[in-house]
């Protein structure tokens, strides 16, 4: 798959937006990270075979920068994970 600006060309010639699996990527990687503690291969093998591996590692990328930066959404779900666990 070849990206420019906002849309992806994958090998049939077809067009896909890349915002819609931007953010099925992110919601993926968000609930595996809530349910396993971390982001499983297999789980990322299946979004670089859907999405392309562009779309797939940036995702990842931006969910490890938010972790690192410690944004208010992950940290309520890190919390509420915690607390059920308790």
């Amino acid at each position: 798959m070849f990206s420019c600006n906002t849309k992806v060309w994958n090998m049939n010639g077809n067009t896909e937006n890349l915002v819609f699996g931007d953010l099925e990527c992110e919601e993926a990687i968000m609930q595996d990270k809530e349910r396993f503690g971390r982001v499983r291969t297999s789980l990322m093998k299946q979004l670089r075979t859907k999405y392309g591996e562009d779309v797939a590692d940036r995702a990842l990328s931006r969910i490890n920068k938010r972790v690192s930066k410690g944004s208010l959404r992950i940290q309520d779900h890190l919390q509420i994970q915690n607390l059920e666990s308790n």
